[in-house]
């Protein structure tokens, strides 16, 4: 469902809010910034940090969707997939590991 509510691109990250449909991921979170600002801003509240979040924001969204396709690549050639350990396990390492630091 929300991959059919982002008319432009068809892809998440899709917020909707009161019947309100907001797409994109730094608007998405420009706009909880807004509306939430009071309880827990996302954002710094000097113009220059605002600025670096976004600069960051930005980075992330685009060099994110490239590493992942890299990624998918890499896990098709044997060589690479054999090398690496298995997702499962990492994950249940990473899920100890939250409990042990009290992150969980």
């Amino acid at each position: 469902m929300l991959l059919e509510m982002n008319p432009v691109y068809k892809k998440v990250p899709v917020l909707i809010h009161n019947g309100k449909l907001i797409c994109e991921s730094l608007i998405v979170v420009q706009y909880i910034d807004e509306v939430w600002n009071n309880k827990s801003p996302l954002l710094p509240s000097d113009p220059y940090q605002r600025a670096q979040s976004r600069f960051g924001l930005i980075l992330l969204t685009t060099r994110y969707g490239k590493s992942i396709a890299c990624c998918k690549r890499c896990m098709q050639n044997e060589s690479v997939s054999k090398s690496l350990a298995d997702p499962q396990e990492v994950y249940g390492f990473l899920v100890e590991l939250r409990k042990k630091l009290g992150l969980e």
